[in-house]
């Protein structure tokens, strides 16, 4: 999944892992470097951003809303914290990683 910016010019892409349990993908820059891997838990709502020695370099958390909406309503908020300030552009790519852990784990 190539992740664009408004004009088109593609920014990186999202590469999924073949077997995983917990969901798993890698976040690629425009230049093919690995920013990140993104590893989920198979039982939960936590996804962490992993980089190339393993070592954590921020987290996806789900921020529950409340029993009522969670049970009405199909909406989701999650939480993107990241360990540093990255530059802009690899902001952008953890953001789409974020969003894309939504899309392809939890919606249905």
């Amino acid at each position: 999944m190539d992740i664009c910016d408004a004009n088109g010019v593609v920014l990186g892409w999202l590469k999924s892992k073949l077997f995983t349990i917990g969901g798993a993908f890698y976040v690629y820059d425009s230049s093919g470097n690995e920013v990140a891997f993104v590893q989920g838990n198979w039982v939960g709502w936590t996804f962490k951003f992993l980089d190339r020695e393993q070592n954590e370099i921020g987290t996806i958390t789900k921020k529950w809303a409340g029993v009522g909406k969670e049970m009405f309503t199909s909406a989701d908020n999650y939480m993107i914290a990241l360990n540093d300030e990255p530059s802009p552009g690899k902001a952008i790519l953890m953001l789409a990683a974020g969003l894309a852990v939504d899309i392809i784990y939890k919606e249905k």
